[in-house]
C-alpha cells in the first residue's frame, strides 16, 4: 500500500495527509499507517501543547482505547489523571442532580490533560510508521480535476511546500483550514465561546464533574488529577462582545457570579494561562468530497456542554480508518469509499446530534433548565439514564423517547 518514495526517503504522493495531529487526527493516523498506508501527520504545534478542552473521556472513549490497542489505555491509565463517577448540574434557580454513570464495564470516566493525551497517541502514530511533522501550518489545498490532491503547507522557518496524497483528511479542529478551503463550513445558533484555565486546590471537587448554569452561560468543572481542576466558563457570544470586558483577565470575577462557584476559587491557584476556543454550533454540509474527508470537530461540533468531543473524535477517526482502508490498498480508489463514511457517520452519531442540540438549547432557556434539573434531581434513575446517554454508555433513543421526555419535563 505504500506509495514509491523519493531518494530522499519520503513518498512522492502520501498515501493519506492528515491535518491536524489532535484525538482525532492522530487516532485515524495510527489506524491508517498500521494497515500499511504512507501516512504524513501535520500540525501547526510542537507537541506536547496545551488546548481549550474540558480533557475529559467519556466512559465509552476507554473501549475506543482499548480496541486501538498499543498499549494506549494502560498509557493514559499510568499518566496524571482523575476518575469521573457522574456529571453534577445545578440550575440557575440553584436546585442541583446528579447523576451516575451505569451500564459500564468501568462506571467512571478519565479526565486527563491534553499535554498527555495527546502526546501518547501522537506517539502510537509515529510508532505504527506515520511521518510525523510538527510547526507545519497548513494553508490550502490542492485539487486536480475536481478532486482534492493535496495539501499546501508552510513550516516553521517560513518554507512552503506541497504535499501530495490520495486522500486527506482534515481533523484540524473547530477552526478547521481543510473544511474553510472546501467551503463546507456551516454555523448556526447557539453562538457560544469558551475560556479555560486550569487551577489548584478548587474546593469542594469531588468524584464527579460539575456543571453550572445560570442566565448568562455556564461553568464546567472537572478534576484532570494531581490536585488540578479544568474550569471552562462558557459564554453567548453576543454577551462577550457588548460587553467589552477581556473575560481572561476578569476570568474569576465571572466564576463568582455563579453562586455554586463563589469562593471555591483562589485565583493565586491558578497554574495555566487561559485559553479561548469558539464560537461553537459549526458543523460541515459534508463530511467527504473527493479527495477529503474530516474527522473530529472539523466534521461537527454543537457545543462542550455534553462533553462528547474526545469520544466523537476517536470513534470518527475509526470509522474513518475502516471506509478508507480498502480504498487504498493497492489497485483501489481512494474516492470510493466516502459515500459509505457519511453513512457511517450518520448510523454512528445521528442520536448524539439530536441530544447534544436538545441539551445545548435547553441550557439557553434558564426556566428550562431549572424545570428539567428539578425533576431529575427527585428521579435519580432518570438522571443516571441521561448522564449515562452523554456518557456514550447508553443509547440516545433510551433517553429521546417520549415516554422519558415527557418524565424529564411533566
Amino acid at each position: 500500500m505504500r506509495s514509491r518514495s523519493s531518494a530522499g526517503g519520503f513518498p512522492l504522493i502520501w498515501d493519506a495527509v492528515v491535518v491536524g495531529a489532535g484525538p482525532a487526527g492522530a487516532t485515524t493516523a495510527l489506524l491508517l499507517a498500521r494497515a500499511g498506508a504512507s501516512v504524513l501527520l501535520l500540525d501547526r504545534a510542537r507537541f506536547p501543547r496545551d488546548k481549550p478542552c474540558s480533557e475529559y473521556l467519556s466512559p465509552a472513549t476507554t473501549d475506543v482505547l482499548e480496541r486501538l490497542g498499543e498499549g494506549l489505555l494502560g498509557a493514559v491509565e499510568r499518566t496524571t489523571h482523575a476518575e469521573l463517577y457522574g456529571m453534577k448540574v445545578v440550575a440557575p434557580g440553584g436546585t442541583a442532580m446528579v447523576g451516575r454513570f451505569r451500564g459500564a464495564s468501568r462506571p467512571y470516566s478519565l479526565a486527563v490533560p491534553r499535554t498527555s493525551f495527546d502526546a501518547i497517541l501522537v506517539a502510537a502514530a509515529a510508532r505504527a510508521g506515520a511521518e510525523v511533522c510538527e510547526r507545519v501550518t497548513v494553508e490550502n489545498v490542492v485539487s486536480e480535476r475536481g478532486t482534492v490532491a493535496g495539501v499546501v503547507g508552510r513550516s516553521g522557518n517560513g518554507k512552503r511546500g506541497t504535499y501530495p496524497s490520495r486522500i486527506v483528511v482534515g481533523a484540524d479542529g473547530l477552526r478547521s483550514v481543510v473544511a474553510r478551503r472546501l467551503g463546507l463550513v456551516r454555523h448556526s445558533p447557539p453562538h457560544r465561546v469558551a475560556f479555560t484555565t486550569h487551577v489548584a486546590d478548587v474546593a469542594g471537587v469531588d468524584q464527579v464533574g460539575e456543571l453550572h448554569v445560570s442566565e448568562r452561560g455556564y461553568v464546567g468543572l472537572g478534576p484532570v488529577g494531581g490536585g488540578i481542576t479544568t474550569v471552562a466558563l462558557v459564554l453567548p457570544l453576543r454577551v462577550v462582545r457588548r460587553s467589552g470586558r477581556d473575560y481572561r483577565t476578569e476570568f474569576f470575577k465571572e466564576l463568582d457570579r455563579f453562586p455554586g462557584l463563589a469562593g471555591r476559587f483562589d485565583p493565586r491557584r491558578q497554574v495555566r494561562e487561559v485559553l479561548a476556543t469558539g464560537p461553537f454550533a459549526q458543523w460541515a454540509r459534508a463530511a467527504a468530497v473527493p479527495g477529503a474527508l474530516l474527522v473530529g470537530d472539523a466534521a461537527d461540533f454543537f457545543d462542550p456542554f455534553t462533553g462528547q468531543g474526545i469520544h466523537t473524535a476517536l470513534r470518527g477517526a475509526e470509522l474513518a480508518a475502516e471506509c478508507l482502508i480498502p480504498g487504498l490498498a493497492p489497485g483501489g480508489n481512494a474516492t470510493t469509499p466516502l459515500q459509505s463514511y457519511e453513512r457511517a457517520r450518520r448510523r454512528a452519531f445521528r442520536g448524539k446530534w439530536l441530544l447534544e442540540r436538545l441539551i445545548g438549547l435547553g441550557v439557553g432557556s434558564p426556566a428550562l433548565t431549572d424545570r428539567v434539573v428539578a425533576r431529575l434531581a427527585r428521579r435519580p434513575d432518570l438522571a443516571d439514564l441521561v448522564v449515562s446517554a452523554t456518557g456514550n454508555i447508553v443509547p440516545t433513543r433510551d433517553v429521546l423517547a417520549p415516554s422519558v421526555l415527557a418524565r424529564m419535563l411533566w
